[in-house]
């Protein structure tokens, strides 16, 4: 691409010496293409979101080829944080690039796609500002715990959107307007499943309908949040996964720290049997989207 780029810009500069008016007529049109060209190329953007995952505890581990696509094919933060740990805040400070005492939403309920939120603060989300430069915007999946709906969100040129909290069965999503049902049927209603073939759709067909067009897709899955059900291919999988058991595993009390923590004492037996099971379901919902 950049070879293309560079040969363009010797044929504009050098038909723009030429004095012949109708060499310049061709000129100012090579002009305009180039420039008009310029501003198509630019990246695609494809975000991936998943709900409550956990690097700290390994999840990552397991999840070979997005390891391999995006650690050894790209970048990877390892000091990196997330300013409020909390679904709805972190996720309106993600499409806003405010901290939470700037955009307002505190908890998952609190403000959380409130009409102040939508008024103040959604009208300038990333999706705004990119839609508006020419972007093929489009999202899938979940938005904001209290979505309800009733609208699209700015800035979206197609919208996929989950209603409500994380679901991967018996869910409903507003389909650029029009609100659609599931059920439980795996083959067409797993959540994971059915967001990333609307994604890959979606970009194939922008691609061949608007072959210069960047796009930029936000695909939010809801693994590995509960209800943790995962496809079936995957169910039986991982039935000693211990990377959850870290040094600081059952210790307790902990007086230095957060008042919960402070007055929270070890866990019985069975609360422990029941974090393995949490541990082995949340990486059974994160195969899929390994898979996606």
């Amino acid at each position: 691409m950049s070879h293309s780029r560079l040969m363009l810009g010797m044929i504009v500069l050098g038909v723009t010496v030429c004095l012949s008016p109708g060499w310049a007529l061709l000129s100012q049109r090579l002009k305009g293409r180039f420039q008009r060209d310029r501003k198509n190329i630019r990246p695609n953007i494809i975000l991936i979101y998943t709900d409550d995952q956990d690097v700290e505890l390994g999840s990552l581990e397991a999840m070979n080829k997005t390891r391999r696509i995006m650690e050894q094919g790209g970048a990877h933060f390892t000091n990196a944080f997330v300013t409020t740990p909390m679904c709805c805040p972190s996720r309106s400070s993600m499409l806003t690039g405010k901290y939470v005492h700037n955009h307002n939403t505190y908890t998952n309920n609190e403000n959380c796609s409130s009409t102040s939120w939508q008024v103040t603060h959604e009208q300038r989300t990333f999706a705004v500002h990119l839609n508006n430069t020419g972007y093929r915007t489009a999202f899938f999946g979940k938005y904001l715990n209290e979505y309800n709906g009733s609208y699209i969100p700015p800035g979206w040129r197609e919208w996929v959107g989950l209603i409500k909290n994380s679901r991967f069965y018996n869910y409903t999503l507003n389909r650029n307007g029009v609100k659609e049902k599931h059920g439980f049927d795996y083959s067409k209603d797993y959540l994971t499943d059915l967001i990333t073939n609307d994604s890959i759709n979606y970009f194939k067909l922008s691609k061949k309908v608007y072959p210069h067009r960047p796009v930029m897709m936000l695909i939010s899955h809801a693994a590995p949040h509960g209800p943790e059900d995962s496809a079936p291919q995957f169910s039986k999988l991982f039935p000693n996964a211990s990377q959850h058991i870290t040094p600081s595993y059952n210790y307790a009390p902990n007086p230095d720290k957060h008042w919960i923590m402070r007055y929270t004492g070890p866990m019985k037996p069975i609360h422990m049997e029941f974090t393995n099971m949490l541990q082995r379901k949340r990486l059974q919902t994160l195969m899929s989207v390994d898979d996606s």
